[in-house]
């Protein structure tokens, strides 16, 4: 079968249609929308570790069970301070550093508004998650890719250097690295701010994932960074809406200023439980390590199944719950995801969404039962594919 009409001229419930017109997201809504109508549905690209809902009902139950706490309050005047002075003891430093957000994309974009004008220069990494360059198109900035290259998918400091322009306000990040999982250490974070300070630019980092690793946060390394955070990914609390950007006293004076009405859609009362859960990140921190001691070598046992029959090739990441592995080939993954849901209800994450054909992202954050059924039909799939070829 041809992956370009696999993609483009399947009947409708068939296949995924939007393409990449839409991007990612709008993919992603008609992903859910087909999977909600197919049982045999094998979901394998969330990127996100699963929903820990006793948690949250007991968080809840907390916050409402027995009157009101205090911690649900107005958050017209700047987001609810407990949430502030929470995130802040969790980056050393002071609330006033703190700015709450509905989620990461949103504190990223306060901080566009801040620091790129029309016509700026903006350095992103790629591949990316899609929304990065969205973000930098959207403030009408230049953008230029920074490339972070399979198998390691390393940021080269030199070619960074080269990029680097009189005009560069903003370089964008992710730590985990979003899609393929991998790290930036301390040093070369020390090492980007460097380059960053001397050029004048800052360094705008999406740490969604960086409750993974053991690095810390950038902003602990030079005042150049700021960074984007939630409670979205590592603790799989997406119906909180929770987030917020941390930096300088000055670089959040700048976002505060250029956003005079903060970000309208923060939420009285899931802000007010989210403060709660970040008092006490305790029992999330153990729900997230959990699901990854059991999710993590299941995917490894498929992985080196899938690469000796010489269908995958790429190791899986130290951190996090996504897998950027190669497709060997095969070129077109938007075709080839397409394929895998008419024939198989299948759902993989086509690396075109970040810049990096030939690649699929897996996520392995939810139940290890379901992931080891879901990777086994991947597996028998890949073989009749490359079958069928």
């Amino acid at each position: 079968m041809n992956s370009a009409s696999a993609r483009l001229s399947l009947p409708s419930g068939d296949g995924f249609r939007s393409g990449l017109d839409g991007g990612y997201t709008a993919w992603v809504r008609e992903v859910l929308g087909a999977v909600a109508a197919e049982p045999r549905a094998a979901v394998l690209f969330d990127s996100t570790i699963k929903e820990p809902t006793d948690l949250l009902a007991g968080v809840v139950r907390q916050a409402f069970g027995d009157g009101v706490t205090d911690r649900f309050e107005s958050t017209f005047a700047g987001g609810n301070r407990y949430v502030a002075a929470a995130v802040a003891r969790r980056y050393g430093v002071e609330p006033e550093q703190v700015i709450g957000a509905t989620g990461a994309t949103s504190a990223m974009a306060m901080a566009m508004t801040a620091f790129v004008a029309p016509g700026d220069h903006v350095i992103v990494e790629a591949p990316a998650f899609d929304l990065l360059p969205a973000l930098a198109r959207a403030a009408q900035a230049k953008v230029t890719p920074l490339p972070r290259r399979a198998p390691d998918f390393a940021i080269d400091l030199d070619e960074l250097r080269a990029l680097v322009r009189p005009d560069t306000r903003l370089i964008l990040l992710t730590q985990v690295h979003n899609p393929s999982g991998a790290i930036l250490d301390a040093q070369t974070l020390r090492a980007i701010g460097e380059i960053a300070a001397r050029a004048g630019a800052r360094v705008l980092i999406d740490e969604v994932y960086a409750d993974f690793t053991d690095v810390g946060s950038a902003v602990s390394l030079s005042d150049v960074f700021i960074s984007a955070g939630s409670l979205t990914k590592v603790q799989g609390l997406f119906a909180l809406k929770c987030g917020w950007a941390v930096g300088s006293a000055a670089n959040i004076a700048a976002i505060h200023a250029a956003n005079p009405q903060g970000d309208l859609g923060v939420s009285k009362l899931t802000h007010a439980i989210g403060a709660l859960v970040l008092e006490d990140m305790a029992p999330f921190d153990a729900h997230w390590r959990g699901v990854l001691a059991a999710a993590r070598p299941v995917l490894c046992a498929h992985v080196d199944r899938m690469s000796a029959d010489g269908l995958i090739v790429g190791e899986p990441p130290a951190y996090g719950c996504m897998y950027f592995p190669q497709v060997l080939g095969v070129r077109d993954t938007l075709g080839l995801a397409s394929w895998l849901w008419a024939e198989e209800k299948i759902v993989v994450a086509p690396g075109e969404f970040f810049g990096q054909p030939g690649h699929v992202r897996i996520g392995f954050g939810g139940d290890a039962a379901a992931l080891d059924e879901g990777l086994g039909r991947l597996h028998a799939a890949l073989l009749r594919r490359r079958s069928l070829a």
